[in-house]
């Protein structure tokens, strides 16, 4: 199987946004002399996020310290797909002939080698373009991002159930000091981001081995009420995976030193590109390093992703 990638993505600051489709404006701005009675939302473009009212009578209560008044919601629309939640969504906007979402960044000194789209809902195409301050453009490509069918017989063709793709990774961008990333994202109505992550890329092992494990962690609650109805009360889930890789001996140290650089830190984690499952955005709940032979040893993980 394939060696494993590892995106260690770049915080995304309001400096590096240079511009955007994606409005900030949920809901009203928050201010001191509006009273605000329970369950009223408001927003904060410092912060850029959303805030509930607990209390009537909420004035002149600053959501990002008066916690007993206010209850942090989520980050706004725009930021939804900056925060660490794969579940809360970007929703596009509508543009000429469909919906789009665009984020045009400033990556700093940091080379960006690797953009990371998940959870993506109804998208047509997802086109990135790279531009060098130095050079001009050195990047521009469009990936076709359509449902696809899930086998390859005529019947399947025309009335068989199509795929949605759900994510795109991107791992061969020219590596840039100050580069300006654009990041467009088409598809129809319902057009959604969860999370976007630039950074640079680490390949580390030999190859993943077969055996690995795959599965999910569902939040979703089940409550049987007095009369013994069953009542399915659904919520997030978050992936799970363990694998076994084998690296070479040269690797052990800097690979153990690279794992504590990212212990809080959520990553992408790509295994081999068949397996979309085992694509992982979070962070490793444990790991083993078996010095198991001269040249080589034996790295075992387990991952747990965000909801």
């Amino acid at each position: 199987m394939s060696n494993l990638t590892i995106i260690n993505p770049t915080s995304i600051t309001d400096a590096m946004l240079l511009d955007t489709n994606i409005l900030e404006n949920d809901y009203p701005e928050w201010s001191s002399t509006t009273t605000y009675a329970t369950a009223a939302r408001v927003i904060k473009t410092s912060t850029h996020k959303i805030y509930e009212s607990l209390q009537d009578g909420n004035l002149n209560k600053d959501p990002e310290t008066e916690a007993s008044w206010w209850i942090e919601v989520s980050a706004t629309n725009r930021w939804k797909a900056f925060d660490t939640s794969n579940s809360t969504q970007t929703e596009g906007a509508a543009s000429v002939s469909d919906y789009l979402i665009y984020y045009k960044l400033q990556m700093g000194m940091s080379p960006t080698t690797s953009v990371a789209a998940l959870n993506i809902s109804n998208p047509l195409d997802l086109q990135v373009i790279v531009t060098s301050p130095s050079y001009g453009e050195v990047y521009n490509e469009t990936f076709d991002l359509r449902p696809m069918i899930s086998a390859s017989d005529w019947w399947s063709w025309f009335f068989g159930e199509r795929t949605e793709i759900t994510q795109k990774i991107i791992t061969d961008l020219p590596a840039y000091y100050d580069s300006v990333v654009e990041f467009s994202l088409t598809g129809g109505e319902d057009l959604a981001l969860g999370v976007l992550i630039l950074g640079q890329q680490r390949i580390f092992g030999l190859g993943i081995q077969y055996g690995a494990r795959i599965g999910i962690q569902d939040f979703s609650r089940k409550e049987t009420n007095e009369f013994g109805d069953m009542i399915l009360v659904k919520r997030a889930y978050a992936r799970r995976a363990s694998f076994d890789l084998m690296i070479l001996s040269s690797e052990v140290d800097s690979f153990i030193r690279f794992l504590s650089s990212i212990a809080t830190i959520p990553t992408v984690w790509i295994g081999p590109e068949e397996y979309e499952a085992l694509t992982i955005f979070g962070i490793f709940k444990t790991f083993d390093i078996t010095i198991s032979y001269p040249n080589h040893a034996l790295f075992s993980v387990e991952m747990e992703g965000l909801t």
